[in-house]
């Protein structure tokens, strides 16, 4: 009778630790571990990063589902946290609260360190590790479908008539009184400033206005800077105040890689705190790394089938969605997620015709691509960006719509994926081939962009030429 009840007692209390042991609190969860590899060199699986702007949130299945990805994970950290006392709770700092809580609305929900998309910097700060606030390691899945994950520093410049100054954060709002950050259209939207801030708007490569007043609308194809009150920190050690409207303007970012990674020519990368490196180091919340035969890992647990991982948010955020479902989650809303999306090819689609065959040659000057030119249905594909800035276009590329706007003088241009519709100030031009992502670039047709711009376009057959003169 005595062992009876002893046993009976000993299974009460087995299943309530394991209930309570698998209940997803904010801190101290534990999760079921569960991965799924995935072979991107195959060209079967597209990565991608997901997010909405750098101030709102979603689901990491909500993120999946507006995407088409069949898996996604929580990435980076965020400012989740709408008081001063659940901050500090966590040992954090809450003067951004207390400089943009009435601008931004709470949570803040901006993003922590560096995040890249399609090999363009959608948010980071510059003066310290990949990912701010939280430590210095950046993972990233290469266009070669390998991935890579090291500590790095970030450098981002605001350069005005070839004069280079340091910019501290892009598209993450910096409280510092000495601070100066740059946003564009991956911000998602208005900027508001601070008393004693000043913005330079830049359109078309050519700052257009500074002003002292709020909220500020990034033009399409542009960015804006905004100087916080004793930013003395441009060229020369002079503010914002020196420069003028009619001055041409760019800005550049650079990723300091000890072991000579191109962080520009990813599929996405992000930045976290903790990461395993050749078998060591590690922890037990979601995660990206990669295999000893090669392939993608993506999970939650402690990477133990990855030779590098990344380990990203923990806690509350962990979340794990696969096939229409939650593995482990849903967790909380995050600022962004990880995804895969399955073409359903087993091999990139062939060419018609041999990509090297084509030439392409803009203004005397023959272009090289990453991505090689092909021809489908009797047109020939080029790649956007390598095009429209051969042209002297702004480009610019928003992550969550798919979208790529282009700007040169008085005209803009914006095409999405899949789509057969140009927009040209406005008005819809119908293309015969839609734009579509090849070998992770965004390929369209020669003429009907290159034409948008006021271009000339020309095709030699026997030499498989394609010329493009403004």
């Amino acid at each position: 009778m005595i062992k009876k009840k002893f046993f009976k007692a000993f299974s009460v209390l087995t299943l309530a630790f394991l209930i309570i042991a698998f209940l997803p609190t904010e801190t101290g969860a534990v999760y079921a571990s569960t991965n799924t590899l995935i072979d991107v060199k195959s060209g079967q699986y597209v990565p991608i990063l997901i997010h909405n702007g750098m101030t709102d949130v979603a689901s990491v299945g909500a993120y999946a589902q507006a995407k088409g990805a069949f898996v996604a994970i929580n990435a980076t950290y965020f400012d989740a946290y709408s008081t001063e006392d659940e901050i500090l709770r966590r040992g954090g700092d809450v003067s951004a609260l207390r400089a943009f809580g009435d601008l931004y609305g709470l949570p803040l929900n901006f993003p922590s360190g560096v995040l890249i998309s399609d090999g363009k910097l959608v948010h980071g700060s510059g003066f310290g590790s990949a990912t701010g606030q939280w430590g210095g390691y950046l993972g990233a899945v290469t266009k070669q479908g390998t991935f890579i994950v090291e500590q790095v520093t970030l450098n981002i410049g605001f350069i005005v008539d070839g004069d280079r100054s340091t910019v501290w954060r892009v598209n993450h709002p910096s409280h510092e009184a000495t601070s100066v950050t740059l946003y564009d259209r991956d911000f998602g939207r208005d900027v508001q400033l601070k008393p004693g801030d000043r913005a330079v708007i830049v359109e078309g490569g050519t700052i257009k206005d500074i002003i002292s007043h709020g909220p500020v609308k990034v033009p399409a194809g542009g960015f804006v800077v905004v100087a916080s009150s004793a930013a003395n920190v441009f060229y020369g050690n002079t503010s914002i105040n020196t420069f003028s409207v009619g001055q041409q303007a760019t800005w550049s970012w650079e990723i300091n890689s000890p072991a000579g990674h191109n962080f520009k020519d990813v599929y996405f990368a992000v930045g976290s705190d903790v990461a395993k490196i050749n078998g060591v180091g590690g922890s037990n919340r979601s995660y990206i790394g990669g295999t000893a035969d090669g392939r993608i890992s993506i999970g939650v647990g402690n990477a133990s089938e990855c030779v590098n991982a990344l380990f990203l948010d923990g806690g509350g955020s962990i979340a794990y969605y696969k096939d229409g479902r939650y593995l482990n989650g849903p967790g909380r809303n995050v600022s962004n997620a990880i995804g895969f999306v399955q073409t359903g090819q087993a091999t990139p689609a062939p060419a018609p015709a041999p990509a090297q065959d084509i030439k392409v040659i803009v203004n005397g000057v023959t272009l090289t691509f990453d991505q090689p030119p092909v021809i489908e249905n009797g047109r020939t594909l080029v790649p956007l960006r390598a095009i429209f800035e051969a042209l002297g276009a702004t480009v610019d590329w928003n992550q969550s719509t798919q979208t790529v706007t282009a700007v040169k003088d008085d005209i803009t241009i914006s095409l999405t994926i899949g789509s057969s519709i140009l927009t040209r100030n406005g008005q819809n031009i119908t293309l015969d081939v839609p734009a579509q992502l090849v070998g992770g670039r965004t390929l369209v047709p020669a003429r009907a962009v290159a034409e948008s711009f006021g271009a000339e376009v020309g095709w030699d057959q026997p030499t498989r030429t394609v010329t493009i003169t403004d």
